[in-house]
C-alpha cells in the first residue's frame, strides 16, 4: 500500500461524513462510546503521530544519521483492550520478541478488523466536541501535509526508514502508510455502525 491507498480511505470517510450535522457529528450510541466527531478527531490525531515520525526519520536520513526510531510503551501506549496499560511496560520485551514472528498478513488483518479490542495511546485520544466542518476541512488538510512531506522527498528510499514499537513491530514509511489506510478503513466500520444505530438523530429538511 501507499499514499494512495490512504488517500483513498480518506476519500471514503469524507464521503461518509460528507452531509452530517453537527448533532450527528456529535451523537455517542452509548457512555464511553465515541461519537463520529470523535473517530474523526482520533484519526487527525493518529495520522499526525505517524507524520512526525515520517518526518523526523527524514530528517534523520537528511542529517546522515541511521533513519531508526524506537518507540516504547512509554511514547505510544496502544495496545489489547484486555491488558491494564499499568502491564504494558512490564510486556514490552515478550511482545517486541512476539511481533517479530508475527507475519505481517496477520497484523494486517488485526489492523483492519476488530476482531482483537485495541486500546488507542493517550496521544490519540479524541476531543470531543469539535465542529463538523473543522473536523472535514482538517481531515483534507491533514492529508494534503503528509502527501506534500512524501512528495518533498521522493529522492530519499523510504522504504531505508524504519520505526519500531513493541506491538506492530518494525515498520518502515510504505509500512506506516499502509498501517494508517488500514486503521482508516476500520473506523470506517465504526461510523458505519453508528450511522445505523436505531437512536440516531436524522436530520429533516
Amino acid at each position: 500500500m501507499s499514499l494512495g491507498d490512504l488517500a483513498a480511505a480518506r476519500a471514503q470517510t469524507l464521503r461518509l461524513v460528507a452531509v452530517l450535522t453537527q448533532p450527528q457529528v456529535d451523537f455517542s450510541p452509548r457512555q464511553a462510546s465515541w461519537s463520529i466527531g470523535e473517530v474523526l478527531d482520533h484519526l487527525l490525531r493518529a495520522e499526525y503521530l505517524y507524520r512526525s515520525d515520517i518526518r523526523t526519520l527524514i530528517e534523520l536520513k537528511r542529517a546522515g544519521r541511521r533513519p531508526y526510531l524506537r518507540r516504547t510503551f512509554a511514547d505510544v501506549n496502544v495496545g489489547p483492550a484486555f491488558l491494564p496499560r499499568p502491564f504494558l511496560p512490564m510486556l514490552e520485551m515478550p511482545m517486541t520478541l512476539m511481533s517479530a514472528f508475527i507475519p505481517d498478513i496477520i497484523v494486517d488483518v488485526l489492523t483492519e478488523f476488530p476482531l482483537v479490542p485495541i486500546r488507542n495511546p493517550d496521544v490519540a485520544t479524541p476531543q470531543a466536541g469539535r465542529e463538523a466542518a473543522e473536523l472535514r476541512g482538517a481531515l483534507a488538510q491533514s492529508i494534503g501535509d503528509t502527501r506534500e512531506l512524501l512528495e518533498a522527498n521522493r529522492d530519499l528510499d523510504l522504504s531505508q526508514l524504519v520505526s519500531e514499537h513493541p506491538l506492530t513491530g518494525s515498520s518502515n514509511v510504505p509500512r506506516i502508510l499502509r498501517f494508517l489506510a488500514m486503521h482508516e478503513r476500520r473506523h470506517h466500520g465504526q461510523i458505519t455502525r453508528v450511522l445505523g444505530h436505531h437512536l440516531f438523530p436524522r436530520a429533516f429538511g
